[in-house]
């Protein structure tokens, strides 16, 4: 008996674990991680892709997610900020440190600018110029220009002006697989 599990066990090990060679990436976000989740594996065929997604998620909340991950892989996509306050730029700045701190110098970090419409009269701009400036002093983050596709998309837009059409999150995953790919 003993002699055909062992055959067995061996199997679930090779269904289970990733293709030798595959990248690997951790999605960690909000609603718009959700949306774009079953567009990954069209834009990155043959990663190992997991995701920690949930809606109304914050900035804030993203290093917790990264340390109850364990072990993170190299390559970490990051789809947070849209649900938070764009007049604390200064919180948003502090938990992309706090996410970049997590991951260490050694990872790749892919993060969306914000494309929403103003809350409380301030607009996103404030964020996305954070997250940009981040950027430029660290060579493992790199932006999805996520606001300037959608400008000039305007048809993917839902009429809450934050999420998007199938075809939008179709290029949001593809825009993320191109800087992804682009990774020291």
């Amino acid at each position: 008996m003993l002699g055909r599990l062992i055959p067995l066990a061996l199997l679930v090990v090779l269904i289970a674990a990733p293709p030798a060679g595959a990248e690997r990436l951790f999605v960690n976000g909000d609603s718009l991680a959700v949306g774009t989740q079953p567009y990954f594996p069209g834009a990155l065929p043959g990663w190992s892709i997991r995701t920690s997604a949930s809606i109304s998620r914050h900035a804030f909340e993203g290093p917790g997610v990264l340390r109850s991950v364990g072990s993170l892989p190299p390559y970490v996509a990051v789809s947070l900020g849209t649900n938070d306050d764009p007049r604390y730029t200064s919180g948003f700045r502090s938990a992309i440190r706090q996410t970049m701190a997590v991951v260490g110098a050694d990872r790749c970090v892919v993060w969306a600018t914000v494309r929403r419409p103003p809350v409380a009269g301030a607009s996103y701009s404030g964020f996305n110029q954070v997250l940009k400036a981040e950027a430029r002093a660290r060579p493992n983050l790199k932006v999805v220009r996520w606001r300037r596709l959608v400008d000039h998309h305007p048809e993917w837009l839902a009429p809450d002006g934050v999420h998007v059409s199938a075809t939008g999150y179709a290029a949001r995953a593809r825009a993320f697989a191109k800087k992804l790919r682009r990774c020291p």
